[in-house]
């Protein structure tokens, strides 16, 4: 496997010499062997360069799935601009931009990415993926009826007729909710029409009959049903409620024993005969229809419904229907109604002298009120009459559920009853560091300073046994803020000195997760040869981590690479101008379509919800959408982005000279030196970063034709550190031109003086 240094250099001299075709070979060899979004970046900016725009959207894709892959969801957003500058109807572009900004939770313009993408796909005749389409938008927007009939159409011209009748399904439904009865009707017959014995059809289409006012039609339609199906008890269900609704009770009785007689045990015929018996006020006879199924019924309905339902029959069947109130009044968490409900149980029960029954009842009525005292001297009395030993109550507790009956405590306001119990379980457990960690913060809340302390002194104990040194310390340090001069703790103060001294020696030269981008940005910066960007971010890494051996090893191989750049005669990418790498390729915006153009108008409109989105002090996302749009070339977004975030005295350094980066490239020069001396002006420490910055004023004075300003700022550099960058090079060669100028200039005065002599 080849270099990857070795291929980029390859690619660069290549370029450098205008063999575009070659350096396209080398960063595909690069892209092959180390696949990453950047490489395919790098080869789609050279493929548009040399005007094959199929290659350089095929490359963008490429790059764009790997960022998607790697969780860069601005970087691949920015290529996805980048195909729609050059192609406004890549389908997959806007298919792409359509899932990325739903994940943003930015639904509408998602849709609108979608409906471009569709009209893109209806245009090219793919069927298959616009089906996709219009699935994806419907999930969006449930109710769109026009996008569900253009579905359904499509299903029907593919032969899918199942999924066009489930489109055509929704919209009747769609339809009926608006109380667009007779378009309801329509498409409930047009459904018909393909599938004539549809039984959801048939049914649901008859109560939209029912539902318009129109009873006679509705019979008279169930009637031929019926007919033509007399053995469907779907079909006979219907028409049971149906002359039931009408009080037609002998009709709907009949249909009933149709189906009974089909399905004997059909627990929905047994709920209507039910009903039916309720509407004529016939209640037993009701009960004992629903009885068998009353477990079915009662999941069928909504909790209220059930409540009532059973409250109903509470006169006929005080124990079954109490029973199923208790369920139900646990599952919805209603305390009081629960407690009632177990006390009117235990109070039918010890009145038909079933003392053991009621007991349980009551103990389980005690447990959701235990401050009921009433309660409790009942339960007491029971116990006795039944012959046991108070178990209940008295019952040996575990740590666990002692624990909750001390936050109970607590809740209410009894924190000395809760340490009673905590303290009492802390003798039987003095291990439990669960148990510790509660008295310590209740001792605390408590105002107990003095008992809370020992409590850390324990958990120190009990951490350090367990070999957790972290924790042990940690309830030390704990210990010491709450009352710093306890004598108890006097030993402990040194011990917690030297801890943290290891543990500053051991992680001076870890990398925390939220600095590993950057060095993985660095990284990109090598690959594409963008040397002085790496060369920045490693030295702010390094002067933060100056021990760790990755950042180390990364800074070594940078220098080796800009030593064998030069020594090569490869001009640098930062010094190629106007034809660099992959600084020129990335300025040179493709144009984009006309004002008019559809989708950069969904594009903008996006990215306007996207600033919505984005808090004004976000300044974060800020940043790294424009270090993004930057890196895929899009130089005037990256503008607004990092203008934006440096409002963030935190970001205001990094993101000033990623502006000041931005000026450059876009020939701004005074732009670029004006916000450059402005993060100067505003920096304390003269640290690399400052310095860095300094350089790049000087590089922006020179290219701004201000040569002796930037000899000026080049040799303020010099004076920091000589060997920065191509620092002396600089000097030199602006040393020449200042002579020059001055030789001129004076040559012309002392002309004039003969002149005027």
């Amino acid at each position: 496997m080849a270099d990857k240094t070795s291929i980029v250099k390859e690619a660069q001299k290549y370029l450098a010499r205008g063999q575009i075709d070659k350096a396209i070979a080398e960063w595909e060899k690069l892209a092959k062997e180390y696949p990453d979004g950047s490489a395919f970046n790098a080869i789609g900016d050279l493929y548009l360069k040399k005007g094959d725009k199929k290659n350089a959207i095929d490359s963008y894709h490429h790059a764009a799935s790997f960022f998607k892959q790697e969780g860069f969801a601005l970087k691949a957003l920015a290529l996805y601009k980048k195909i729609l500058n050059i192609n406004e109807e890549d389908d997959g572009a806007l298919v792409a931009l359509g899932e990325l900004t739903e994940r943003k939770g930015l639904v509408t313009d998602a849709i609108k990415f979608y409906l471009a993408a569709a009209d893109s796909l209806s245009k090219s005749g793919n069927r298959e993926k616009l089906l996709s389409i219009y699935e994806n938008i419907l999930v969006l927007s449930p109710e769109n009826i026009p996008l569900r009939m253009k579905l359904a159409d499509l299903y029907v011209q593919s032969g899918l007729l199942p999924e066009a009748i489930k489109q055509y399904f929704r919209i009747a439904q769609l339809h009926n909710e608006s109380g667009d009865t007779d378009k309801a009707v329509e498409y409930y017959r047009k459904i018909l029409d393909k599938e004539p014995t549809n039984r959801h059809a048939i049914i649901e289409l008859n109560m939209v009959y029912e539902k318009s006012g129109d009873t006679a039609k509705a019979i008279a339609h169930l009637t031929d049903v019926v007919n033509q199906l007399p053995q469907d008890t779907e079909i006979l269900l219907r028409a049971a409620e149906l002359h039931g609704a009408l009080q037609k009770l002998a009709e709907a009785g009949e249909f009933l024993d149709r189906v009974i007689e089909i399905e004997p045990a059909n627990i929905k015929a047994k709920k209507i005969r039910g009903d039916l018996f309720r509407k004529e006020g016939k209640m037993q006879q009701a009960w004992e229809e629903y009885l068998p199924i009353l477990d079915d019924i009662l999941l069928e309905e909504s909790e209220n419904d059930a409540v009532k339902l059973l409250e109903s029959f509470r006169d006929i069947d005080p124990v079954e229907t109490g029973k199923r109130l208790v369920t139900l009044f646990m599952q919805s968490g209603n305390n009081q109604k629960l407690v009632e409900q177990l006390l009117a149980l235990g109070d039918i029960f010890l009145r038909n002298e079933k003392s053991r029954e009621a007991l349980n009842y009551y103990r389980e009525a005690y447990k959701n009120a235990p401050d009921d005292e009433e309660l409790r001297t009942r339960v007491i009395e029971l116990e006795k009459k039944v012959g046991k030993e108070h178990l209940a109550i008295g019952a040996e507790k575990t740590c666990e559920e002692a624990g909750i009956e001390a936050d109970i405590y607590l809740k209410y306001g009894l924190p000395d009853k809760a340490l009673d119990i905590l303290e009492s379980f802390a003798q039987k457990e003095p291990d439990n560091v669960e148990l510790h960690l509660k008295l310590k913060e209740l001792y605390a809340q408590t105002g107990k300073t003095g008992a809370a302390v020992a409590e850390c002194i324990i958990l120190h104990e009990l951490y350090e046994k367990a070999g957790d040194l972290i924790s042990s310390s940690a309830a030390i340090r704990a210990g010491l803020d709450m009352s710093p001069d306890d004598p108890r703790l006097a030993g402990f103060a040194s011990l917690l000195t030297e801890g943290a001294e290891a543990g500053e020696s051991d992680t001076e030269g870890h990398l925390p997760d939220e600095f590993r981008e950057e060095l993985t940005e660095a990284d990109i910066y090598i690959q594409q040869g963008l040397l002085r960007e790496a060369r920045e971010i490693l030295g702010r890494l390094s002067t933060r981590f100056p021990d760790n051996q990755e950042i180390r090893q990364k800074f070594i191989g940078l220098q080796q690479i800009a030593a064998d750049t030069a020594s090569e005669g490869i001009v640098s990418p930062e010094a190629q101008h106007p034809e660099s790498l992959p600084d020129a390729l990335y300025a040179e915006e493709v144009p984009e379509p006309p004002s008019e153009s559809n989708v950069m108008d969904i594009f903008n409109e996006f990215k306007k919800g996207l600033e919505k989105e984005i808090e004004a002090e976000d300044y974060e996302t800020h940043y790294n959408l424009g270090i993004a749009y930057k890196e895929m070339g899009l130089v005037d977004d990256a503008i607004r982005e990092f203008q934006a975030s440096r409002n963030d005295p935190k970001k205001f350094v990094h993101a000033s000279n990623m502006l000041g980066m931005c000026y450059i490239e876009k020939g701004l020069y005074p732009l670029a030196i004006d916000v450059l001396k402005s993060s100067l002006s505003r920096m304390e420490q003269r640290d690399e970063s400052y310095w860095t910055i300094q350089y790049d004023l000087a590089e922006a004075y020179e290219k701004n034709n201000n040569v002796e300003e930037a000899l000026k700022a080049y040799l303020q550099v010099y004076e920091w550190n000589s060997e920065f960058r191509d620092t002396v090079q600089k000097i030199s060669e602006l040393k020449t031109v200042v002579l020059e100028k001055t030789a001129q200039q004076r040559s012309k005065e002392k002309k004039d003086r003969v002149s005027y002599l």
